[in-house]
This record gives C-alpha cells, sequence and structure tokens, in this order.
C-alpha cells in the first residue's frame, strides 16, 4: 500500500512565464467548496511555500468545527500550500490579470496533508499504480439554474432564461429548450475554453432549467481536477447572468434532482481492461462493478454527502434507486453503456451532483478496486427495469455514516484520519440541521398544533 507519510515527490510542472499579477491559491473542502487565498505573483517564494490554516478542512457547511478538530489540530496550525503547475489557468470572469491553480497541501514536514479531499483521490490512485492500472473517467454533471435565494424560507424559484422566456421542464434533450440559456452557455463555453476544462457536450436535462455538462475523458486526476474548477466557472458564469447556478442533489421537491454521473475504464501498458469481448464485461469490468455492489454502500456518504442528498432517490424521476448493474440499461444503479468494444466502460449514476469532485472520484475508485482485489462477480446484468425492485441504499446520511464507520476496507484505502474527519464533519451538519426548524414545521405545526 502507499504510504501516506511518505513526503510527496510528485514531479509537477515549473511555474509558467509571464505568471499573472495574482494567483488564487485553490484548495477542495471536505464539501468540495473552493478555499485558498489570493496572492501576488511577485511575492510568491519557492524556498517558503504559502500557508493556509489546516482547520479549513474540519469546517462544516455553517463555518462551524466539530470535536474531532481537537484531536487532529488541537492547535489550529497552518498547513503548506504547494502550487501544481499543471492546473494554472487564467480567471475570465475577473477584471483585472488573476490566474488560479490548484495546490497541494503538506504539513510542516512536507509530508501529504492527511484530511485534504486531494490527497485522498491520490492515495486511492497510488493503489492502482501498484497493480499498473490507471484509471480514465468522463464525468456529466448536472446543475439548475434558479433566481438569486434571497429569503431562504421561501421555495426556490427557476431562472427566466433570454427575453423572460421560462422553462416549464418536460423538454429533456430539447436543443431549442438550450436557446432560452444560450448567452450563459455561450459564455460558459468560453471560460471553460479559457480555463483549458474539456467540455465535450451540453444538454438539456429533465427539469426546468436543468443542464448537464459533459467533459472529455482523461486521467483521474486530471478530470477531478476540471470537475472541481467546472463547478467553479459555473457559478461564476451564472453570477454574472444574475442566476444562481445550483448543484443542490434535490432543490424541486416534484422535479428531477441533478446527479454527478461517472463513466470510468481502465488501463494498463495502454489496454483498456475494461474492453467488451462481443459486447459481454470481461472478468474485470465484472470485478469492478462487484466492488461497487458491495462497497459502494460503506462509501455513500461520500458520494451522497449532504441531507438533501437521499431526496433525489426519488422513483420515475431519473435516479437510480439500488445498485443494479446492465448493458445500456438507465435504470440501473451501474449502466455499461452500448458502443464499440474497445470503449468498454461502466458508468456510475449513483452520485449527486453534491458530492465533493475528488471524493466521488476516490470513493468509485476505491470500491472498484478492492472488487477487482478481492476477485468479487457482480450480480446478473439486469434487463428489466431496475426501480421496479426494493432499494438498497442508505435511506439517509445518518445510516450512511454509521457504514462508513463500520467499514474496515474504507478506512484502510481512504486513510482513517480522513474518514474519522469527515464523519465529524457531517455528523456536526447533521446536528445542526436537527436543530432548526424547517419550513414544514412552521406550516403545518405553527398554527395548527
Amino acid at each position: 500500500m502507499a504510504d501516506q507519510e511518505k513526503p510527496s515527490t510528485t514531479d509537477r510542472q515549473a511555474a509558467p512565464e509571464n505568471l499573472s499579477a495574482f494567483l488564487e491559491l485553490l484548495i477542495a473542502d471536505m464539501n468540495g467548496i473552493p478555499r485558498g487565498k489570493t496572492i501576488e505573483a511577485g511575492s510568491y517564494d519557492t524556498n517558503e511555500l504559502p500557508h493556509l490554516a489546516a482547520g479549513i478542512f474540519f469546517q462544516t457547511l455553517t463555518g462551524e468545527y466539530p470535536d474531532t478538530m481537537t484531536l487532529y489540530n488541537a492547535k489550529d496550525e497552518d498547513l503548506l500550500l504547494k502550487p501544481d503547475w499543471s492546473t494554472y489557468r487564467r480567471v475570465p470572469w475577473r477584471d483585472g490579470d488573476h490566474a488560479q491553480l490548484i495546490c497541494e497541501t503538506l504539513d510542516k514536514s512536507g509530508r501529504p496533508c492527511p484530511f485534504d479531499p486531494r490527497n485522498v483521490l491520490k492515495r486511492v490512485l497510488a493503489r492502482y499504480a501498484e497493480e499498473d492500472l490507471e484509471p480514465v473517467i468522463a464525468p456529466e454533471l448536472e446543475f439548475y439554474l434558479i433566481k438569486p435565494v434571497t429569503d431562504p424560507t421561501l421555495p426556490i424559484e427557476i431562472a427566466q432564461g433570454v427575453d423572460q422566456h421560462r422553462d416549464f421542464g418536460g423538454e429533456t434533450y430539447c436543443i431549442d429548450a438550450l436557446d432560452k440559456f444560450s448567452g450563459f452557455l455561450d459564455e460558459l463555453r468560453a471560460m471553460c475554453t479559457a480555463t483549458d476544462i474539456q467540455l465535450a457536450a451540453i444538454v438539456h436535462e429533465m427539469g426546468p432549467a436543468q443542464i448537464e455538462l459533459n467533459v472529455a475523458h482523461g486521467p483521474a486526476l486530471e478530470l477531478a481536477d476540471q470537475l472541481f474548477l467546472l463547478k467553479r466557472t459555473v457559478k461564476a458564469c451564472a453570477l454574472l447572468h444574475r442566476v444562481t447556478a445550483t448543484f443542490m442533489a434535490k432543490p424541486l421537491a416534484d422535479r428531477a434532482g441533478s446527479g454527478l454521473h461517472l463513466h470510468s475504464s481502465l488501463y494498463r501498458d495502454g489496454k483498456n481492461v475494461f474492453e467488451l469481448d462481443s459486447g459481454q464485461a470481461p472478468l474485470a469490468l465484472r470485478q469492478f462493478i462487484g466492488g461497487l455492489q458491495q462497497y459502494l454502500p460503506d462509501a455513500f456518504s461520500l458520494v451522497s454527502p449532504n441531507i438533501n442528498s437521499y431526496k433525489r432517490f426519488a422513483p420515475c424521476l431519473g435516479a437510480p434507486t439500488n445498485l443494479q448493474w446492465g448493458y445500456d440499461n438507465r435504470t440501473t444503479g451501474f449502466r455499461v453503456p452500448y458502443g464499440p468494444d474497445g470503449s468498454g466502460r461502466v458508468e456510475n449514476r449513483v452520485a449527486g451532483a453534491d458530492a465533493n469532485p475528488y471524493l466521488i472520484v476516490a470513493a468509485h475508485l476505491a470500491c472498484g478496486l478492492l472488487g477487482i482485489l478481492q476477485g468479487l462477480d457482480a450480480s446478473e446484468a439486469l434487463e428489466t427495469d431496475a426501480s421496479e425492485l426494493s432499494s438498497d441504499l442508505p435511506e439517509n446520511l445518518s445510516q450512511a455514516l454509521n457504514r462508513l464507520e463500520a467499514s474496515d476496507g474504507m478506512i484502510e484505502i481512504l486513510g482513517k484520519p480522513y474518514v474519522e474527519a469527515f464523519i465529524s464533519v457531517k455528523r456536526h451538519e447533521l446536528q445542526r440541521a436537527s436543530e432548526d426548524i424547517n419550513p414544514w414545521e412552521r406550516k403545518f405545526l405553527g398554527s395548527l398544533v
């Protein structure tokens, strides 16, 4: 197993010439929210890396810190930000000369910070490298365009399009429906080109003003970086157009939720080991799917990380409700798409759009690798409608966290410090949510009881 305690020896590109005047140094926190700082490029010194409070990885959505922080970071110490220059990109929505880049996080001894979701993914990828395997992924990200939320007690409202045109849903894959948001989408394409995010397709999804972005396939870490930056770019572009982009898994009660589908294949010596045999899955692919079926319930809180995430799994609204698999079967949790044998891959349709990009990739690949290493075989491919079957998913975030806490396999492959920190952050958020008085309570209990 790759030793998380060894100093990082990753060879990254050197800083480019003619740096932008200002550098936005980015990391992803537990929830995938971009954190960091902006520095003047002239102040950057390779002999004195920028610092950031390590406690950022323990911060909850409400800005608080759970008790576990006192176990791992009692002094609220600093970590070091080592720029990964391969991620250097311009910031096209900023006035002035700004660039952004993702940083590797190190402790003061130069070791990778174990609480950084990106380092967790790198830990999983190191396990693949030990098997001479290279994962290749392609994400599909869904989101809604909504009116800015000025009163959180009121229902979310769908954004209006060009010339106040409204979108009412039922326009799945409709090209004309995309035209209602042409200004936003045209600028988003230009921003993605400027930031080297490889969009492969744009699709109108099931819900009103719901859009899906497909990213071209590539190496797992590189694509996770692109996905992290894509979310930031979408939000920034929406802000310029006076709307809000939400990656909330279930923003509208009666409409489809937003997923984050992940296609993956696996290469050894340049050959796709998931290559189909006359349309049938080879042993390696079946074992990978078997690992997903066996272990994804243990890792479910990583791909469905919020209370709202579990409302997405509603029947007849496009989200899978179990962990079946099938050939070109969109009703299953795991789908082997139709195509040439050489493009053999599996699509994980379970995760929500609210998942941390690094954690969905890490969890997906960790489960699949355990399936290969343990020789697990998938169930029989399902040829019928999987939504007619009972659900085998955790029902809520509390159940999912209990599964993760009891999973020796996930703790070993992701790292015990990270798992403990993640669980503590999420349980703290659950506690705060349980203390809140929600609109349903105010509506039905405020005057009736």
